[in-house]
């Protein structure tokens, strides 16, 4: 009886440890691959696994291979103990050739509509489409239609584009995917007024001529949207990431930092190393 006592208090406590909410937390690894602990669970965001240099760049700019920096820490390490993947849209900047290897073909990988094909096809069994809204271990998940680039309408080569709103009883969180700042993505940050916004920035944009995007339009979060979206949401912190491992991304952290000290926004935009947790 005195061995059982001590079990039984353990486990009550173990109980009633996992019912209390925890900080939301925010883990930058790379470029927009981010491990979100919410509600208990983990989260992966857009796992692009490769190793420095091993994958080929994004067409229509320059030559270098993706990613262009290393992980913080193995690819081991950014897959443990992960619960479910969330694929905001299957490019190969968010999902690489060596997520396609490494990442388990059971896991449980949310994705927008017609992304779940494409997973299919790589072999992943446990898809679960966001068309508008799904619920999973107390988590709401809301999908929202954004732009990739001015007058997107979701046609190939580009396809659709999707933000996301998560909700939990320790906190929520809104993701931008890759969209800009247009009627799409404002109406849907007024509407749900997220006191956290993981922003993809990077100003990703094409050099060189093509027959798909003209050089020059920017194809993600602008340093001027991002002011932009701290003065729609007055209360919100603005998480950037997507930047420095992507070929066509041409806003650096340090970049993004000088600018968010000129204007002064220190405490309203957040810029993370690879790496480093945020709470909230």
């Amino acid at each position: 009886m005195k061995k059982i006592i001590p079990l039984i208090l353990a486990c009550i406590s173990a109980l009633a440890t996992d019912s209390v909410a925890q900080p939301l937390q925010i883990q930058l690894i790379r470029s927009a691959t981010v491990k979100i602990t919410i509600n208990h669970r983990r989260l992966l965001t857009d796992p692009i696994l490769a190793d420095k240099g091993t994958e080929p760049p994004i067409f229509f700019a320059d030559e270098r291979k993706n990613p262009t920096i290393d992980l913080p820490f193995h690819r081991d390490s950014v897959l443990k103990d992960i619960d479910a993947i969330l694929l905001t849209h299957y490019h190969p900047d968010h999902f690489d050739g060596a997520a396609e290897k490494y990442v388990p073909k059971d896991m449980l990988i949310f994705c927008q509509p017609g992304d779940d094909a494409k997973l299919k096809e790589k072999g992943f069994t446990n898809t679960r489409v966001i068309d508008s809204s799904v619920t999973w271990e107390g988590i709401s998940f809301r999908r929202f239609l954004s732009s990739h680039y001015p007058g997107a309408n979701g046609e190939p080569p580009f396809g659709i584009s999707s933000s996301y709103y998560l909700q939990s009883p320790d906190g929520s969180l809104f993701i931008t995917g890759d969209a800009i700042l247009d009627d799409k993505l404002k109406a849907s940050l007024t509407t749900t007024q997220p006191p956290m916004v993981i922003a993809n920035t990077g100003e990703c944009h094409f050099t060189r001529e093509n027959p798909v995007l003209a050089p020059g339009i920017t194809m993600t979060l602008t340093t001027g949207e991002l002011k932009a979206i701290t003065r729609l949401l007055p209360a919100t912190t603005v998480i950037a990431v997507h930047m420095d491992a992507i070929n066509h991304c041409s806003l650096s952290k340090a970049d993004l930092r000088r600018f968010v000290a000129r204007e002064k926004l220190q405490k309203r935009i957040r810029v993370p190393q690879e790496g480093e947790t945020v709470l909230h």
